[in-house]
């Protein structure tokens, strides 16, 4: 009986710990981004995102865009215009190359 239960409960843990390696390989963003720095509010960044599903390929990538632009510009009052630069698979994933541009508030 104590068998059992310690195989149970070791199989318990064991599943619980690829469970977050799944979520993990959901969505992967990219560290490096490309920046293009004219001054002021003249700011744009490419940055990209790869999942399994398009959609969340493309919200990855403009969330990651607008954290480094955001990281770039601190508190400066703008708004962001995203453009789709470039779409890839890469190992069943589907990668999406995002950039975002700051813009005077309106």
């Amino acid at each position: 009986m104590l068998r059992l239960i310690l195989s149970v409960f070791f199989s318990l843990i064991l599943l619980s710990g690829c469970k977050s390696n799944a979520e993990l390989m959901k969505k992967s963003f990219d560290q490096h981004y490309k920046v293009l720095d004219r001054g002021k509010l003249n700011v744009i960044v490419k940055s990209q995102a790869c999942a399994l599903i398009a959609k969340k390929a493309i919200s990855g990538a403009k969330k990651n865009a607008e954290f480094h632009l955001r990281s770039i510009l601190g508190n400066q009052n703008h708004r962001t215009k995203f453009k789709e630069v470039n779409r890839y698979n890469n190992r069943g994933k589907i990668c999406v190359e995002m950039a975002a541009a700051a813009l005077p508030p309106l």
